[in-house]
């Protein structure tokens, strides 16, 4: 029986029920504090466990005995026992040290954890590290996560995978246009996510002003960030730039396909080199042009978009995307059955 801990985030959640499709018996654990029952939907397939205070930090080695009796104990109530673990963080060392001796290790890495708020310095190197080595397989959203885990941690190449993020059938969908973007002059550019301080601002200012662009649509919610040098108010000033604010998740497919030509600012940060964004697969499954920053390592390396180095001519990428644009689309959906499709011989 395969358990993987844990699904508390939307992209490793997807990866694990991916997994459970394909594997019915495998236990998907979604740890959360006391008193949380709200911090996740109890989704089907779904196993919460609550925890106490400080599960995920330095102190989640208080918690780990608890979180193994509880899954020990489902395994048996389902007839089965816990033969290969996934572990998703090196806050579950504690766990993996216990249960090596008894199940195949295996360590899903579905982020640049050093980039956490609190998560970062020596001694969480030092806890990835071991974990990597205790994991007879270790998987990565992002070839610059392998590599550097390969580099650092003297792992063997051999037994380190890649199997990015990924997106879900209802992208490659017809969808009916929200009216708000339809009543937009085009051709609508397009940002949908979290706008905060991972957003390179100054390039979304740069594409607004240019001449080529008939409306520049935001979607998403906007969190506090400094604005020293007055660009997010020059956007938000700025008539061709439309902020839409947070939708339903459940929505943001036909807001993303609404959109002529998907933009990716990533502002160059190392969080952003190493990570692999559901946004990328969202709109390759759509199909539209895409235009990005390279500060992605990912999206750098993905083929067929229009990558704008610092310094690199703006209106030749904008160009080119609108006569791709008016090329029509091109749909291609990676979907989550797939990336697990490819490394399930690996994790059985």
């Amino acid at each position: 029986m395969i358990a993987q801990f844990d699904v508390n985030t939307i992209w490793r959640r997807k990866f694990g029920q991916a997994l459970q499709r394909r594997k019915p018996d495998t236990l998907l654990f979604a740890p959360r504090a006391w008193h949380a029952a709200g911090a996740l939907p109890d989704e089907e397939g779904l196993s919460p466990v609550s925890l106490p205070p400080g599960w995920a930090t330095r102190t989640a080695s208080l918690g780990m005995p608890l979180l193994m009796h509880r899954a020990k104990a489902l395994a048996a109530a389902r007839g089965g026992s816990i033969d290969t673990a996934i572990f998703t963080s090196f806050h579950y060392l504690p766990f993996a040290r216990r249960l090596r001796d008894r199940a195949r290790i295996l360590y899903y890495c579905s982020d640049d954890y050093r980039g956490y708020a609190g998560w970062g310095g020596d001694g969480a190197i030092a806890r990835e590290a071991e974990l990597c080595r205790i994991a007879t397989l270790s998987i990565f959203v992002s070839a610059a996560l392998r590599d550097r885990a390969v580099a650092e941690y003297g792992l063997d190449p051999a037994a380190c995978v890649v199997a990015p993020n990924a997106s879900e059938p209802r992208f490659i969908a017809t969808t009916q246009r929200p009216p708000e973007l339809a009543a937009l002059p085009g051709p609508v550019f397009g940002t949908v996510g979290m706008f905060n301080d991972r957003i390179d601002f100054g390039f979304l200012d740069r594409l607004a002003k240019s001449d080529e662009v008939g409306s520049l649509a935001l979607v998403g919610p906007m969190q506090d960030c400094p604005d020293p040098d007055g660009t997010i108010a020059r956007l938000r000033a700025n008539p061709k730039v439309h902020w839409f604010g947070a939708r339903p998740h459940g929505e943001i497919h036909a807001w993303m396909a609404g959109i002529d030509i998907a933009v990716i600012p990533y502002a160059p940060t190392q969080f952003n080199h190493f990570c692999s964004p559901m946004r990328l697969w969202d709109h390759l499954a759509i199909g539209q042009p895409i235009i990005a920053t390279d500060a992605c390592d990912q999206i750098a390396r993905q083929t067929g978009v229009l990558v704008i180095a610092p310094g690199d001519a703006l209106d030749r990428a904008i160009c080119s995307a609108k006569t791709a644009a008016a090329a029509g689309r091109h749909p291609n959906l990676e979907s989550w059955d797939d990336r697990v499709a490819s490394i399930a011989p690996l994790i059985s």
